[in-house]
């Protein structure tokens, strides 16, 4: 299977699961604190978006021929905050409105984006000679921790 194809596949796959859950999740009745979540996730993939144009910002995790690394923003706590605002916000639909397909979705999108990270980790090591420092001064998906 081509780069291009997997990355294809991957996003595919991440838009498809976060749809079906999006279908699956009762929007009309949603806690507060589901809502907070969702926030929360919205403005940080608007403030790693805003922080990644410069750096040619796309979803596909293969970097873009003139990619830069970018470290400022969000992504000088960790290193895929787009990542991170996808498990908030879909947190905050699954966890609210507990039902055995969303548990199903959700583990599939746990797996789905684990693949793509550390795919993406490995192109990105490949493309930046300091991104093995990078690595070293940040966390993956959740700062401080991970």
């Amino acid at each position: 299977m081509s780069n291009q194809t997997k990355s294809n596949l991957l996003v595919f796959l991440q838009f498809l699961l976060i749809g079906l859950l999006l279908v699956f999740s009762p929007l009309m009745d949603i806690s507060i604190w589901a809502i907070v979540l969702i926030l929360l996730a919205i403005a940080l993939a608007i403030w790693a978006i805003l922080s990644m144009m410069r750096g040619k910002f796309r979803i596909s995790p293969i970097p873009a021929e003139a990619a830069i690394l970018i470290i400022s923003g969000p992504y000088k706590w960790i290193r895929h905050p787009m990542y991170s605002a996808i498990f908030l916000g879909v947190i905050g639909l699954f966890t609210f409105h507990f039902s055995w397909i969303k548990l199903g979705l959700f583990i599939s999108l746990i797996i789905v984006l684990s693949i793509k990270l550390e795919w993406e980790e490995t192109l990105l090591s490949k493309k930046f000679n300091d991104y093995q420092v990078y690595k070293k001064n940040t966390k993956k998906i959740i700062p401080f921790i991970i």
